[in-house]
């Protein structure tokens, strides 16, 4: 149909969201190494308009909650100023056993200081 298959926007948020980290000081290979992972525990997608072939697009990342072991990110899919798309992802800390794990201080603080940043703008 010449349009993005609509998990791809999922690939997407996970570029995204990478990069925000990376952005943030804070790359995932770092998180790995401090043996911390960002499980996802929730993700989901409303799609407005279609994204085609070739298109460059955006994908604007924004972290609107930040607990002690959970977070919750934000995505706008842009094309230019059209938005085709919103989406979030919620992750939870995990330890290399797999079992849920405090994000550490440092972390915690960062992120909720973004999550107020937001709620502050809206």
């Amino acid at each position: 149909m010449g349009i993005v298959h609509h998990p791809r926007y999922l690939v997407y948020f996970e570029i995204a969201r990478t990069q925000y980290l990376r952005d943030l000081g804070l790359p995932y290979a770092s998180l790995i190494a401090a043996g911390l992972h960002l499980a996802v525990i929730e993700a989901g997608a409303r799609y407005l308009r279609p994204a085609r072939y070739d298109d460059e697009i955006t994908v604007h990342t924004r972290c609107t909650e930040c607990g002690r072991i959970r977070l919750c990110l934000e995505y706008e899919v842009r094309r230019g100023a059209e938005l085709l798309a919103t989406g979030l992802s919620r992750h939870a800390g995990v330890g290399d056993d797999g079992r849920p794990r405090r994000l550490p201080p440092e972390i915690r603080d960062l992120l909720a200081g973004e999550a107020a940043a937001v709620t502050n703008a809206e």
